[in-house]
């Protein structure tokens, strides 16, 4: 089953032709993590601070079993 994935900021460099406005789809198996789309993803989790699945805040944990949204987003900084 297919989730949607939308990337903040700097993770955008880690999908190559990345379209912010539609995300990105990637298939995945019930009871795939959060952490293991990151990995599948090439994004190491450290550079990850907030995971939302379906508008709720998630953790690297959580299972997935398709037709989620899941936005990822990188610390911030500013002064």
């Amino acid at each position: 089953m297919p989730v949607n994935v939308f990337l903040s900021s700097t993770l955008r460099q880690h999908i190559p032709e990345y379209d912010p406005a539609r995300g990105v789809l990637f298939s995945v198996a019930p009871g795939t993590t959060v952490s293991d789309l990151c990995h599948r993803m090439g994004i190491p989790t450290e550079k990850i601070k907030i995971v939302m699945v379906n508008g709720k805040s998630a953790s690297f944990g959580d299972k997935l079993c398709g037709d989620e949204r899941v936005g990822l987003f990188p610390p911030v900084g500013g002064g």
